[in-house]
């Protein structure tokens, strides 16, 4: 079992454990927002577990029917990630109006407190764990994960906020209303994580920042080439795929043009971790070509 796919599975563990929790305790102490936070806890087993089997499909290697491999299906598993956080928000919604008409009260303030402080402190272990693992792995479905259990954290503590105002107030319309205000910024986390996500799935360039350093690393061997173009990349789950055309003088040899093709893509290897890199040779096209003892550009083909 690899470390993403540990980390999936431990996802799935911790939120069916809080979910059970917290909608035992929200449904004996007739609180709304405990419900809601369970209603969350919920999707997270759904969502963790989509993961999980996604990280195993996209860690399998290319076969005839995928020659690319199969990492979209992180950004898959992300996508129907942020759709599921989207509904369950507006699902909250709908039970913050149905309190709202009916004015139930909330009962027995204390053990939710001690349900939500427990809850918070296990969230914080996993998304410190997810963060870490979604980092080294440059795991983007993990990332997301992690991302989804920071908003829990988040909504955590506007239920303990709630019942604490419930416990010395007695204000009780302030339960529908948290619970609207969380379920809101849950819709706007699933919209952005939805945006990001689809930039993958519709083969989006990677960030200008790793562009910039794939061109600097080209740069570095300007000795060798001509000079370069078509640079193409884009991004599926945690691979970057990188793509470009190379002019080599036309007397290269094909040894030397393969071992400075070769050099170049390792570089970018190296530098752009999990990346998959291909070059494309051509040779130089100038009708008035000098040789490569008279090229102005002082070509050399002593790579090792």
């Amino acid at each position: 079992m690899t470390r993403k796919t540990a980390a999936a599975l431990t996802s799935v563990f911790v939120a069916g454990t809080l979910a059970v929790i917290k909608l035992v305790t929200g449904l004996m102490i007739n609180s709304l927002v405990i419900v809601t936070s369970a209603v969350d806890s919920i999707m997270d087993i759904v969502t963790s577990s989509i993961n999980y089997y996604a990280i195993k499909a996209s860690e399998q290697p290319p076969d005839k029917e995928h020659p690319f491999g199969h990492h979209k299906y992180e950004s898959l598993a992300t996508f129907i990630q942020s759709i599921i956080i989207m509904l369950s928000g507006f699902y909250i919604l709908y039970e913050a109006y149905s309190k709202y008409i009916n004015k139930e009260s909330v009962t027995n303030v204390n053990n939710g407190l001690y349900v939500m402080f427990f809850s918070i402190l296990i969230t914080l272990f996993l998304t410190i764990f997810l963060r870490r693992t979604a980092k080294r792995e440059e795991s983007a479905v993990l990332k997301a994960d992690a991302l989804h259990y920071e908003i829990d954290i988040l909504t955590n503590l506007g239920v303990i906020g709630t019942l604490f105002v419930v416990k010395f107030t007695g204000i009780e319309i302030i339960d529908p209303v948290v619970s609207v205000l969380i379920a809101v910024y849950i819709v706007y986390s699933a919209l952005k994580l939805n945006f990001n996500v689809t930039k993958d799935l519709v083969d989006t360039e990677l960030p200008v920042d790793i562009k910039e350093k794939i061109i600097d690393i080209i740069k570095q061997y300007d000795d060798y080439h001509l000079d370069f173009h078509r640079l193409r990349t884009r991004q599926a789950g945690s691979k970057k795929f990188v793509d470009l055309h190379l002019t080599l003088c036309r007397e290269v040899s094909l040894n030397d043009a393969h071992k400075i093709a070769d050099t170049i893509e390792k570089r970018i290897k190296d530098e752009i971790k999990n990346s998959d890199v291909i070059i494309h040779i051509e040779p130089c096209t100038d009708e008035n070509c000098p040789g490569i003892e008279h090229c102005e550009k002082k070509v050399r083909i002593d790579i090792e």
